[in-house]
């Protein structure tokens, strides 16, 4: 069911716009708006590569080359209007991008990315991984209707979508998400909008190789799904729904009990085997609300960490500890605070990796050395800004 809203752009997982529908998510970012500039290096971190248009999830080949999924910055293809009445128009400016050496080679182009206008606030690829050598990634969607179709028709056809490429580079879809939200909606409208007669809604974020096929983490469907080899979709776990506090100010005069669903939007396979998945909550963006899941098929979703801030990603170091990417480490409704990437020992102190410097990082992954990489100016909200997101090498191990 629609993880948050009916308003916004969803620059990031649509389950952490307001879910208001008179408010859009641009309210809430207006301090950083149209002004937005990539932040300042810190020293904790080192830049890799730059002049990536909107990167999000990230992750290593067997090659050691890393992997990314830029969503772009939309286009002129097609226009509409989205659910809260914003502009939103379609190109083919998303890509799949190799980095070896420093260098930056696209190896797929032309994949669709949603914008509004002028160009900001794109949505489009949002994860990659390689898997025989061949590019897998997942593409967001759009406000969809009860099929599963967005309102772009051909244009927007991969929107929505697990896409595969075959030997001779071309594309094949191997399954379509928001189809299968619309038919089954596994969690029954659980949440915010939960018999309130609101929109289906599906949003793809993350991926990894699973069992021969992929797990998907669907951000706006709040679950997670495998798909077989041959594009069987069956579900792996739903997350509930959680109760947060706006205070008095955010949401009116008073403080306001509100319900916050989950919005998976990581996913990565543990050193024992099981599925971990990071969310990034919902409004109000309570500083602690986010967790971490681990996932075993054939049981209930247990959580195994707590305590963090809008999650944008997670994975395991060598020595199998937990690395958790916050997008912001105060919580988005203050939109100038820096991310952080922490460390999660199995017993002991958490470990602050990097901050300072991290602006609105959404992937990491570890190289098969422990180089831990980041995306960072991973959303860029600024009308015509350009390709200012970068991958960095954070120290200490």
């Amino acid at each position: 069911m629609n993880s948050g809203t009916t308003g916004g752009r969803q620059w990031l997982p649509r389950g952490m716009r307001l879910g208001l529908s008179a408010l859009a998510i641009l309210a809430l970012i207006a301090g950083c708006g149209s002004s937005a500039k990539p932040a300042a290096h810190a020293a904790s971190f080192t830049v890799v590569a730059s002049g990536l248009d909107n990167p999000r999830h990230i992750s290593i080949g067997a090659d050691g080359s890393i992997y990314v999924a830029e969503a772009g910055h939309g286009g002129h293809t097609k226009c509409a209007t989205d659910s809260s009445g914003a502009r939103i128009c379609i190109g083919a400016s998303g890509a799949i991008a190799r980095i070896s050496k420093a260098a930056v080679t696209r190896i797929v182009t032309g994949l669709p990315s949603v914008a509004g206008a002028n160009g900001s606030q794109s949505s489009g690829v949002a994860d990659v991984v390689l898997n025989g050598g061949r590019a897998a990634f997942v593409i967001q969607d759009t406000d969809i209707d009860d099929t599963g179709a967005n309102q772009f028709g051909t244009p927007g056809r991969l929107l929505g979508d697990l896409v595969v490429q075959r030997s001779d580079g071309s594309l094949r879809v191997l399954a379509n998400l928001a189809r299968y939200e619309a038919t089954h909606n596994p969690d029954h409208g659980a949440g915010a909008n939960a018999n309130s007669g609101g929109p289906l809604d599906s949003d793809p974020y993350a991926l990894v190789a699973y069992r021969g096929g992929y797990a998907v983490a669907d951000a706006a469907a709040n679950d997670l799904l495998w798909v077989s080899p041959s594009g069987a979709i069956s579900v792996l776990a739903v997350f509930g729904i959680q109760h947060e506090v706006a205070p008095a100010g955010v949401v009116g005069n008073k403080a306001l009990r509100v319900t916050a669903q989950a919005v998976p939007d990581s996913v990565v396979v543990g050193p024992d085997g099981g599925l971990y998945v990071g969310e990034l909550s919902r409004f109000p963006f309570d500083p602690g609300y986010s967790r971490v899941w681990r996932v075993v098929p054939g049981h209930a979703p247990t959580i195994y960490a707590r305590g963090f801030t809008n999650i944008s990603a997670i994975a395991f170091d060598r020595r199998g500890r937990l690395l958790v990417l916050e997008i912001n480490r105060v919580g988005l409704r203050d939109t100038g605070a820096p991310g952080a990437l922490i460390r999660v020992p199995t017993t002991g102190k958490r470990t602050v990796l990097a901050s300072a410097g991290l602006s609105w990082p959404t992937g990491a992954a570890v190289a098969a050395d422990g180089t831990i990489y980041v995306t960072n100016n991973g959303i860029f909200t600024a009308a015509g800004s350009g390709a200012h997101g970068e991958i960095v090498r954070v120290s200490g191990r």
